[in-house]
């Protein structure tokens, strides 16, 4: 009766009304769905909310960058109207290794901050193992890890309240199905001889496929959420994605598809997998046909009585038309609570995210409204913010990385760099920056840019301890953003053997903001360099850096703390 049902609906006339508006885009102003859909008959405690990606989705818990999310974040959060998170962690990552795989302490306590968090606001918090490339395959011993690891995470949260919730991995793929259920159902087990209270959500392989959610095994336990991620048509939802090749040189493909507003073939894309993805547009965009992907999902929540839960959805920003990524949302937003079936959008802060910027905006001056809206959210107010006028000297760095600041860290893997040095110059912890290449670098972003002209008239400094054995050279730079109106313009100050000895010794470097030099402009977008113009000005900062650039520096540490602006 149900695969009957399905079919009905899978069938049935989606019928949209469109209209142009003043730029003759074509827009969807309504969709009716003129069958009862299906709807799963048992739901999960939470309905809606989003992923906190980017926070602990690093191979090294040393490298967590702690304060790209904070207590407020999760407060805002609350105030859209969600009441679940989900929160990406590389947890095979953070550990000792085989066979013990102990989990980092770091991680851990770290971790428990968020769900302190997350109770106190009383946010379901997914604890979702992100420990995943989607260029390699799972492997076919991944139980060895999954199980340890799980154990660790149960038993430090089994007294804890019913808002944790454990996700056993993300986007399993390479895997045969047989395989990932027979790991799966031993994770399980694991987990349930330390825990027997908490949900534990399981998904298919395929990347999470709602393709795959049949063949995932009729487990005897319970308490389990069933999972899929949903972003199609990838050739909408994907577009610009840089991690996947080459759909970064795919641009301005619209929702729903219209031929007349198709963007033309880049050379780049010829006989290429996007080329033939392309030409099938038009019927993988049809909402008959997404529709029916989330028929087929609330069928298999029927047949099996079970939740299920969309843990991720979104549409990548910088490439897709604004108008039609609201489009998309609501079409799917509207379908999946028409159909019972919770969701986590990707991202918060992020290329998905609900920010225009695309990054760490600020909550009352750069939320997308419209985007909020279409995902079902109640917006915050907004007004909009001029750059932020400083007048007083604050703190960026002190055991912890200041909680209004974003901080950020570029280099490979063989780069030692950590936030939690705990060989501090004073209090708990100090960064390590070590085995640097030539132009890698760490930094302190300013979510809404400051305006520094007033701390550079009154003669502030930008004061830092630092320590190191060997000889260094280093450049601590200001930046500005990088936008059609802004050239990412830097002024620098060089660091080397003369203010920073190699004695293993805390020093203090004191730097006049208004004696530093400007350098010019790196602009990411032409991977252009520009030379000084001397149009550098203070009024419109984005970031602090600390950079590599004159040399390799293979085989040399540098400590350092409390880094801070003051007079």
């Amino acid at each position: 009766m149900i695969k009957k049902n399905l079919c009905l609906i899978i069938l049935t006339c989606v019928v949209f009304v469109t209209c142009k508006s003043a730029n003759n885009k074509v827009s969807v102003e309504n969709l009716t769905e003129p069958w009862p859909v299906n709807t799963v008959l048992k739901t999960t405690p939470f309905t809606k909310g989003v992923n906190f990606s980017g926070w602990f989705e690093v191979n090294n818990a040393q490298r967590i960058p702690f304060n790209q999310y904070n207590e407020q974040d999760f407060a805002n959060v609350k105030s859209l109207g969600a009441d679940v998170i989900r929160l990406p962690v590389r947890l095979n990552d953070m550990t000792s290794g085989a066979p013990d795989y102990r989990l980092d302490p770091l991680l851990l306590k770290l971790l428990d901050m968020a769900v302190n968090w997350a109770e106190k606001y009383k946010l379901y918090l997914i604890i979702d193992n992100h420990s995943f490339d989607p260029a390699k395959n799972t492997v076919n011993n991944v139980d060895k890890v999954l199980i340890t690891v799980w154990t660790q995470i149960a038993r430090r949260y089994s007294d804890r309240s019913e808002f944790v919730i454990y996700e056993i991995l993300n986007e399993p793929h390479g895997i045969s199905d047989k395989r990932w259920g027979e790991i799966q159902g031993k994770t399980i087990e694991a987990i349930r001889s330390v825990d027997t209270k908490h949900a534990i959500i399981v998904g298919g392989t395929d990347y999470n496929s709602y393709n795959k959610l049949s063949s995932i095994p009729v487990y005897s336990d319970t308490n389990l959420i069933y999972t899929f991620h949903f972003y199609d048509p990838f050739m909408f939802t994907h577009q610009g994605a840089s991690w996947s090749p080459p759909m970064e040189y795919l641009s301005g493909v619209p929702f729903p598809f219209d031929p007349k507003r198709m963007p033309k073939l880049h050379s780049k894309l010829r006989s290429t997998w996007v080329e033939s993805s392309m030409k099938n547009y038009s019927k993988d965009a049809a909402p008959s046909k997404l529709l029916g992907i989330l028929d087929m999902a609330a069928a298999f929540s029927v047949e099996r009585n079970v939740p299920v839960y969309c843990g991720e959805y979104g549409v990548f920003i910088p490439n897709s038309p604004p108008e039609d990524r609201v489009v998309w949302y609501e079409l799917i937003t509207n379908a999946l609570d028409s159909r019972k079936i919770s969701r986590t959008s990707w991202d918060y802060y992020g290329g998905f995210g609900i920010f225009n910027s695309g990054n760490r905006g600020d909550f009352y001056s750069d939320v997308n409204v419209n985007i909020v809206r279409a995902m079902g959210f109640i917006p915050p107010p907004q007004s909009p913010r001029k750059n932020e006028s400083v007048k007083s000297g604050f703190t960026l760095f002190d055991d912890y990385p200041n909680t209004e600041l974003n901080t950020g860290f570029w280099g490979g893997d063989n780069t030692d760099f950590s936030f939690y040095d705990t060989n501090a110059a004073e209090g708990e912890y100090a960064i390590r920056w070590g085995n640097a290449g030539r132009y890698e670098a760490f930094w302190f972003a300013f979510p809404r840019n400051r305006d520094f002209s007033a701390l550079v008239l009154s003669g502030y400094f930008l004061e830092f301890e630092a320590c190191t054995e060997k000889p260094a050279q280093f450049d601590v730079r200001f930046i500005k953003p990088e936008s059609e109106s802004s050239i990412p313009w830097r002024m620098r100050y060089t660091v080397n053997e003369n203010n920073l000895p190699p004695d293993g010794k805390w020093h203090t470097i004191r730097i006049p903001l208004n004696s530093m030099q400007e350098h010019g402009a790196w602009i990411n977008k032409t991977q252009q360099w520009l030379n000084p113009r001397g149009e550098f000005t203070w009024d419109n900062i984005d970031k602090l850096e600390f950079a590599a650039e004159h040399m390799d520096m293979k085989g040399c540490r540098i400590l350092f703390d409390s880094i801070k602006i003051t007079r």
